[in-house]
């Protein structure tokens, strides 16, 4: 894992961790702004794969951690050749 590739995880797990910490974040308003938030900066890490922000969007989707799950997408698809059958090869 490279530098940039745990500076955006670190990112991405605190937009989604801030929600579950901090329950005054998930009033109507405020919690639209971090959302919209959370979509631009995965828009701007993942480029189209950071379209599954969107669902941050639509209420009661706040409880999952869609900016995590789309990191874990993102490497998955970054480094698939990377990857034998679940082993990293060296």
């Amino acid at each position: 894992m490279t530098y940039s590739e745990f500076v955006k995880l670190v990112v991405c797990l605190s937009l989604d961790g801030v929600e579950y910490v901090v329950p005054f974040l998930l009033q109507p308003i405020i919690g639209d702004m971090l959302d919209i938030i959370g979509l631009v900066t995965c828009l701007y890490f993942f480029r189209w794969l950071g379209l599954i922000a969107v669902l941050e969007l639509i209420p009661g989707f706040d409880i999952l951690p869609l900016n995590t799950l789309a990191w874990v997408l993102w490497f998955i698809i970054r480094h698939r050749e990377d990857f034998s059958y679940g082993i990293i090869r060296p």
